[in-house]
């Protein structure tokens, strides 16, 4: 036991010169695997890979030093010395930019310093940007043009995901706008129309912008932009980002669909690296399959988070649906405007019963439909099947009201349904079998149990929750029922309002059920 115990205690670093050594050849490694596979040094110019990294360092007066300092500490100090060193010595800058032409790939820099390269547009771009990361500080810059194998599908791939963590553990982000010449032109920027950039801007910890000649934009006391009051103010202002969330941004499904909605304006030149570029904000980790369409891969991505989070709030969008599943819209510029959200006017308190018996069903009543809804489950998505727990609304009439001659695909129908009053709504295609009695349709109000957790008063009762909640017109999702009963989502192009009745009475008849949407 004894032999046992002493061989798992470490030993002193004074003691073992050796395991100096090993502590920091195990800190380099363990610090590199987080960085991106090569990075260029902006004294040299000179693109190194991870093997070159580590010789660097090694021969480096940092660590011989680091060696002869670390003797004297004892173990938890040896340690975190070592790693305060060796982190301060790999950190890097990295590039945010909009590609132009004659951009430098791997191959072109590649066993080459890039200062002595014959200079091109996108060459003069990546000397100005080593450069003034070294004038900064920093030993060790990453440009997404030359720093990856982009003839390698396998580290495309990973690096596609692993951007966002790039960019986090980054010193500084030097954005470079090509097309901004002096102070106040930030927000006409084409940088903000670009899909990778939205990352670029909120993954970095701290970011500086420089203008066309490589100037600063906005003399920065603190080097760090995201801490200038009046730059915050125009980033919030071209990317409608609240200045909370530029600052402090963190990955994740957290208010997935306002993230969607950053994204709706902007552009890639893959189109299918639309979906791609979010990956790193959702904290989603998918394949990446070359040659997949925009549609799917934007499907994979809001299936993933349906099935990850149950955020229902994806599911509110205008526009043309996708062919990866109706539920989902085509392109994310269906997330563009803004979800319905009902003013506190819509809120209605209860108005107590006379009767202390009908109080008492009341109150059961109120508790039973409690209990299915905070019981109804999460959305699932599976095969391509999305099971989702909602209040459905069975639809008893449907009557095409208009067709507009000027406009022959718009057709505008009323619509009746259980629960709730009579809606319009206009579409671009026209309903089939609305003569039926009953059509086949439902308008359904999606549901997740932790909506019950954001009720406004949380100290009001069951009834007072529910009433508050459920009385409030709401985003609903209009239902063609197939001959296998399942459903598929009516795209429409405009949000579908829904709006109960004003009487409790028939709120508290709401049908709770799960439906599987195709």
């Amino acid at each position: 036991m004894c032999y046992r115990r002493r061989k798992t205690i470490k030993p002193s670093a004074q003691s073992h010169p050796d395991c100096i050594k090993k502590l920091v050849k195990d800190c380099v490694c363990s610090i590199l695997e987080t960085f991106p596979p090569r990075l260029l040094n902006t004294q040299t110019g000179y693109l190194c890979d991870r093997d070159a990294l580590i010789t660097d360092f090694d021969n480096s007066s940092e660590c011989r030093q680091l060696l002869s300092s670390a003797a004297a500490l004892d173990s938890p100090q040896c340690e975190k010395h070592i790693h305060e060193t060796v982190s301060a010595y790999f950190q890097y800058a990295t590039l945010s930019h909009r590609w132009g032409k004659d951009e430098p790939l791997l191959r072109d820099v590649q066993g080459r310093l890039i200062y002595q390269l014959d200079l091109t547009d996108g060459l003069i771009k990546l000397q100005s940007f080593c450069a003034t990361a070294g004038e900064r500080g920093y030993l060790w810059a990453w440009s997404d043009t030359c720093c990856i194998d982009k003839d390698s599908t396998v580290e495309l791939a990973k690096a596609i995901v692993s951007m966002f963590s790039w960019y986090r553990h980054s010193a500084l982000t030097i954005v470079y706008l090509a097309d901004v010449y002096g102070p106040g032109m930030l927000s006409s920027s084409s940088w903000f129309e670009r899909g990778w950039t939205l990352q670029e801007l909120l993954a970095p910890r701290a970011v500086l912008f420089y203008m066309h000649n490589w100037s600063l934009y906005k003399e920065c006391s603190s080097s760090n932009h995201k801490e200038d009051l009046h730059v915050l103010r125009e980033l919030e202002g071209a990317t409608g980002i609240a200045p909370r969330c530029l600052t402090n941004f963190d990955p994740g499904m957290d208010n997935a669909r306002s993230r969607f909605q950053w994204a709706s304006g902007r552009r890639t030149t893959e189109p299918e690296d639309i979906a791609y570029s979010l990956f790193g904000i959702f904290n989603v980790y998918l394949p990446i399959i070359p040659g997949e369409s925009p549609e799917n891969a934007l499907g994979r991505l809001l299936a993933e988070i349906i099935t990850q989070s149950g955020d229902i709030s994806i599911l509110s969008w205008v526009g043309v649906e996708s062919s990866f599943h109706s539920c989902f819209p085509a392109h994310i510029t269906a997330y563009r405007s803004e979800p319905y959200v009902p003013s506190p006017s819509h809120v209605i308190a209860i108005q107590p019963s006379t009767s202390s018996t009908s109080d008492l069903e009341l109150c059961e009543a109120w508790t039973k439909l409690f209990n299915l809804l905070s019981k109804s489950g999460h959305p699932q998505f599976v095969g391509r099947r999305l099971r989702l727990p909602c209040i459905i609304h069975q639809v008893t009439a449907i009557h095409l009201r208009l067709v507009d001659p000027r406009a022959p695909t718009l057709h505008v129908y009323e619509i009746h349904a259980e629960g709730l009053t009579p809606l319009k709504l206009a579409l671009s295609h026209e309903l089939e079998n609305i003569s039926q009695n009953p059509p086949p349709y439902a308008l359904i109000r999606p549901w997740h149990s932790k909506l019950l957790d954001s009720s406004p008063n949380v100290d009001s009762t069951v009834s007072e929750q529910l009433f508050m909640m459920l009385k409030q017109p709401f985003n609903a999702l209009l239902l063609a029922e197939t001959p296998q009963n399942e459903y598929k989502k009516i795209a429409s192009s405009s949000p579908i309002v829904a709006c109960p009745p004003g009487d409790a009475a028939s709120i508290i008849q709401s049908k709770v059920q799960t439906v599987t949407i195709v």
